[in-house]
């Protein structure tokens, strides 16, 4: 019975949950694209502000993980396809792999660590400091001033960030495989834009968008809930960061298994 009971506890602390993060996305979502048509909402500064954190600040740290990816999957995609000559296959399949999983993938991960954490963290410290109790008591809707701005900077930067990993990871492949296999450029290329078709680049770009969505209103939701002053921040940071990237690896495997089957 002491098991049960337990067990009963637990789903409906996770229920809970579920729900209140669906009432806040609904929030987000009415918040960030319908509410702006009728009041005010977030300024647009806000919004290229939070575009600049998320996107132009992230460039670095992308450019140096997908490069290196590129590097990786190409060793490793030699080491099995040299002993029996097929080296010209290299190229597509580390195209194919970077553009439809391991680019997406890498780059939400990377955001997941850099900006749900902050987000978490700012709005966890906004939150037992009062600040948002502070805007409902001047008539200013938490939700359209600080998740919005994010939400829509994170939609909009996220898939750009992993179309500029895909060039990244594939450019690190390509210069290992000239470098190291002898792989003349042109045979690289040709390889690979051959392999790669829109259906791979669209599916990548579809996780990006689904990642941007978890990202954002996990860190979000985690900050917005956040109890027992400066510790609480960092517990629901940690929470934030572990939720995103069990939901985005849970993410990524349903829709590939969806996409393979009906692409």
């Amino acid at each position: 019975m002491k098991f049960v009971g337990r067990l009963g506890r637990k789903g409906n602390h996770f229920f809970s949950h579920v729900a209140s993060l669906a009432s806040l996305s609904k929030q987000t979502l009415y918040w960030t694209f319908i509410a702006p048509l009728s009041r005010r909402s977030y300024t647009y500064q806000e919004v290229v502000f939070q575009m600049n954190r998320v996107g132009l600040e992230s460039f670095g740290i992308v450019t140096l993980t997908s490069f290196l990816i590129g590097v990786i999957l190409t060793l490793q995609s030699a080491y099995v396809a040299e002993p029996y000559g097929q080296m010209e296959m290299v190229p597509g399949a580390v195209a194919v792999s970077l553009v439809r999983e391991i680019a997406p993938l890498m780059v939400a991960i990377v955001i997941t660590g850099r900006v749900g954490a902050a987000y978490a963290a700012e709005l966890g410290a906004q939150k037992v400091s009062d600040e948002i109790t502070a805007l409902e008591c001047m008539a200013v809707h938490p939700v359209g001033f600080l998740i919005a701005p994010r939400f829509l900077a994170l939609m909009v930067m996220l898939p750009v960030l992993t179309i500029y990993g895909n060039v990244m990871g594939i450019l690190g492949g390509y210069s290992i495989g000239v470098t190291r296999y002898g792989l003349a450029s042109e045979t690289y290329l040709d390889a690979t834009f051959s392999f790669v078709i829109m259906q791979d680049i669209f599916s990548g770009i579809m996780k990006s968008v689904v990642f941007a969505f978890i990202i954002c209103m996990i860190g979000c939701y985690k900050g917005f809930t956040v109890r027992g002053g400066s510790t609480g921040v960092g517990k629901a940071t940690m929470e934030a960061v572990v939720t995103s990237l069990v939901l985005i690896i849970a993410g990524d495997a349903l829709f590939t298994a969806i996409t393979m089957q009906y692409w």
